[in-house]
Parts: structure tokens; sequence; C-alpha cells
């Protein structure tokens, strides 16, 4: 159950903080912090990609799966809501009109894997050089792919951030959801890839 709050708790403030600003460092230091403090609970997953990944490569069973998704969603639809109240206006997410769907997936898929790339090869092997550094290695990661990615898919590259906000605007009257697939789907498959590509590469090494 600590697992499943502190994956709420990571989601809500990574929700919270993209709502507030779009700005790609904020976002990748708040990412940053958040893991170096769930680390030891929970792994410090925060998005549904990276998880379905963690659950490919063994190291979390089905029903975690499922809890760690659910507790990821629960953060970042509470995190919408308390958006709502600080500033009276429904956060949601758009793709920019200057890009296609094609584009957009790609770049969603394309950063997804690299980031969760990035958190596989930091937090498997088990070392405590590891958990130094994987915070600081998974934040400017972050940051990196919201700087590239964002003027082409809009940038979000976890279902937990699409989803929860979907839902409350949804409940509010809007029609963002049209987009949450793009945003789901597309995260989940670079995650995949990213687990896949991950035995491949490192089989020898486990």
């Amino acid at each position: 159950m600590k697992s499943y709050v502190m994956e709420a708790i990571g989601a809500f403030f990574l929700v919270l903080v993209y709502g507030f600003t779009s700005d790609a460092l904020a976002v990748g230091l708040t990412l940053m912090a958040l893991i170096y403090i769930g680390f030891k609970v929970s792994g410090a997953h925060y998005n549904p990609a990276v998880s379905i990944a963690f659950f490919l490569q063994r190291k979390i069973s089905g029903a975690d799966l499922a809890g760690y998704v659910a507790a990821q969603l629960i953060g970042g639809f509470l995190s919408a809501g308390a958006l709502f109240f600080l500033s009276s206006g429904v956060f949601y997410l758009d793709p920019p009109p200057s890009t296609d769907l094609y584009q957009q997936a790609f770049a969603e898929v394309g950063f997804t894997f690299l980031f969760v790339m990035v958190m596989l090869t930091f937090s498997l092997p088990k070392s405590p050089r590891n958990f130094q550094t994987v915070g600081l290695a998974a934040g400017l990661t972050f940051t990196g792919i919201l700087l590239a990615g964002t003027p082409v898919s809009g940038g979000v590259f976890n279902p937990a951030i699409s989803i929860g906000t979907a839902l409350f605007d949804l409940l509010s009257g809007g029609n963002s959801y049209v987009h949450a697939l793009l945003y789901t789907l597309a995260p989940v498959a670079g995650g995949s890839i990213a687990a896949g590509l991950y035995s491949y590469l490192y089989s020898g090494n486990k």
C-alpha cells in the first residue's frame, strides 16, 4: 500500500507542476526531486509507461501493475482538481495544430522510449551509485524530451498526465478526452519497446 500511496503523491505533484507552468526545466527538476523521495518506496515510476516496462521486465507483479497505474491515475485526477481549485480553470492537454497525428505519435513513442530506457538502466541494477544518479539522469532526460517533443506532440509522455486531466475535463463538460488515446497508447508503446530493447541489450548483465 505504501508503494501505491507514493505513486499517487508523485503523480499528483508532477501533474500540478505541469499544469502550473509549461517550463520544461521546472517539470524536470520536480521529477528529479520526486524520484529521490520515492525511489526506495515504490521505485518512483509516476508513469504507467514506466510501470508497464517494469512489469515486462518482471520486476513488479500484475497486481502491483494494476495498483501502480490506478494510483498514478488517481494522483493525476486529484491534481487536475487542485489546479481547478487554485486557478478556476480546467487544465487539459491538446496536440499542436502545426503537426499531424503521425508526427505526434512518433514523438510520443520515441521520446517516451528514451525516458523509459533511462529509468530501466539506472533502476534495475542494484547499487548505491545508481540510486545517487537515477533522479538526476531521469530529471534531465525528461527536461530534454519536453524541450524537443513539446513543439511536435504537446509533450506528454505520461498517460497519468493525460488520462487524469482528461477525466476531470470530461466531468467539467470538456472534450479533451479525444486526445487521450494518442497520449495513452503512444507512451505505452514507447515504454514497451524500451523494455524489449533493454532485455536484448543487457540480458547478459543481469
